[in-house]
């Protein structure tokens, strides 16, 4: 790990309180179904469980570690998703069912927890650039335009500051330079 001793543990203090799990379980349409017709349940399930992805550090495919104080945050998404899940139901005639969106407020007990914890928001986030630049330098390869991927990765960017509210992405030298990367990538 490419950190000062300093950082690491300032990091790992603040894991040790005011964190919150997210817990999503989104209704995904039936297998077999008209593509067509389902196309509106396709869209909501991606819109959904990518709005609710990025309000934190995604640990597994539904468990995101989000900071207590985004809590309003969450339950506004939540508000907006329910919402378009009604209206998709009305309009397109579906039948989607209510998400299951839970927040677990919980506490560590040992700094070894928080330190695993740690590593384990730290690594996924690590593993999202990695494949994001290999990704880009793909493209790069097979001599895609320019412009567009500017504008991918300045989104990219974009929503990951958003989701890093432990600043990760400032206070860890390698992800720092593996963001630079990105950035020299598409100059």
């Amino acid at each position: 790990m490419v950190m000062s001793k300093t950082v690491g543990r300032e990091i790992v203090r603040e894991l040790e309180s005011n964190l919150v799990l997210l817990v999503y379980d989104i209704p995904y349409p039936p297998k077999g179904g008209d593509r067509k017709r389902l196309a509106p349940w396709f869209s909501w399930y991606d819109w959904a469980t990518s709005t609710l992805r990025y309000l934190g550090y995604p640990l597994q495919y539904s468990v995101v570690v989000v900071d207590e104080h985004k809590i309003g945050e969450v339950e506004e998404a939540v508000k907006r998703i329910e919402e378009k899940r009604i209206s998709l139901n009305k309009h397109f005639g579906l039948e989607i069912p209510k998400p299951r969106i839970s927040v677990i407020r919980f506490s560590l007990k040992t700094r070894s927890d928080a330190e695993a914890l740690f590593s384990i928001i730290r690594e996924g986030l690590k593993g999202a650039i990695k494949a994001f630049i290999e990704e880009v330098e793909e493209q790069l390869r097979e001599g895609r335009d320019r412009t567009k991927l500017q504008e991918r990765v300045r989104n990219f960017v974009k929503r990951l500051e958003k989701q890093d509210f432990l600043k990760l992405l400032l206070r860890d030298l390698e992800l720092r330079n593996m963001f630079l990367q990105l950035e020299i990538l598409t100059a």
